[in-house]
């Protein structure tokens, strides 16, 4: 959006980043939690467990603003948090009885005669809370840290640079835990089209980045 002038390049300075980390740090979390949670239950199951994220906005706005709900807003959640508990129970892939037994620190046989669920310690589930929390957190936290109107910070600003910083964190990590996998002769070895994952993978940014916004 800068580098093609569609919105006003911001003035940024040190102390401005300084205070920006935090909520790089927790959105970078969130979004880790997010895929790792797809990556070991089915996606809509994780996607049911993030409806609940108008739940922790509430209670963290609550805890860090002073912001108090109405009883409409907590009638509200009461369908979304009622739902989530049904949706968990009844999930194939999340055994709530393992969880507990394993919780517990019961015998390993325990968890060796589950081994049929696909996610028998519901890492799923609790990464897919995980996620609610950070990011949740990163909306809660960036009102704190909101910097005046002109000092040419608003939403859409704060965001692309949390979402800049995301990449610096994430970046070094993941080339360090998967090596260099995205380079045009590794995806050609791999039988892949490289104009396309690059077409895709761009719409999939701007698709991703848009709907953040």
């Amino acid at each position: 959006m800068w580098t093609f002038n569609l919105y006003k390049r911001p003035k940024i300075n040190g102390a401005q980043l300084a205070a920006i980390l935090p909520l790089a740090v927790v959105h970078t979390l969130g979004n880790l939690f997010t895929n790792m949670s797809l990556g070991k239950v089915a996606v809509s199951f994780t996607h049911t467990i993030k409806a609940m994220e108008p739940f922790f906005s509430v209670v963290l706005s609550a805890m860090f603003l002073g912001e108090l709900p109405t009883l409409w807003v907590v009638a509200s959640l009461v369908p979304i948090v009622g739902g989530v508990a049904l949706a968990s129970v009844t999930e194939a892939s999340f055994n709530c009885a393992v969880l507990s037994r394993c919780a517990s620190r019961c015998d390993y046989a325990l968890v060796q005669d589950n081994k049929t669920t696909s996610d028998p310690l519901g890492a799923g589930f609790w990464t897919a809370m995980a996620s609610n929390l950070t990011n949740q957190s990163r909306n809660v936290l960036s009102k704190k840290v909101m910097v005046n109107k002109e000092e040419s910070m608003d939403n859409i600003t704060l965001f692309s640079i949390i979402t800049i910083m995301s990449l610096i964190l994430l970046a070094p990590v993941a080339i360090f835990m998967e090596g260099v996998k995205f380079t045009p002769a590794y995806l050609q070895s791999a039988g892949l089209n490289v104009k396309e994952v690059v077409v895709r993978s761009l719409l999939a940014a701007l698709c991703f980045h848009a709907y953040q916004q």
